[in-house]
């Protein structure tokens, strides 16, 4: 888990996010993560990126062979594209049920103990999450 100040962008973290990450096949991330650097990366690890590309990038797309070969597929069939894409949703609920639960913003005002109380956070949500599966019999 990597906790930025509000003015870090999506685009300059995920190597960091990756780095102790083995044995991956795929990284889904919206436009936020959408860079010819990120498609190397997510290639390097030996995984497929299925960065959302903008509306209006080009036909022809234009950068290293990582890029190229997500537009490409991409374009050839984006409905088993997005499929794929999609799986970031699972991500994006369970950080839309954090902040709904536990609230949108840390109260903590240093910086060190709003980074512990925000993985505080999500290990209440996975430990919620476990044991709601273990009453459902799941």
């Amino acid at each position: 888990m990597e906790v930025t100040t509000g003015t870090v962008g999506d685009t300059t973290q995920l190597g960091t996010l990756l780095e102790n990450l083995d044995d991956i096949e795929s990284v889904s991330g919206d436009t936020g993560y959408l860079s010819h650097r990120n498609c190397m990366l997510v290639e390097a690890k030996g995984a497929t990126p299925y960065l959302k590309p903008r509306r209006h990038s080009p036909e022809q797309p234009i950068g290293p062979p990582a890029w190229k070969r997500m537009i490409h597929s991409y374009r050839r069939n984006r409905r088993r594209w997005m499929k794929q894409y999609h799986t970031r949703s699972m991500a994006e609920t369970a950080f839309s049920a954090i902040k709904r639960t536990l609230g949108h913003r840390p109260t903590s005002t240093r910086r060190d103990h709003q980074k512990l109380e925000l993985m505080t956070r999500v290990i209440v949500y996975n430990i919620t999450v476990l044991i709601k599966s273990r009453q459902r019999g799941v």
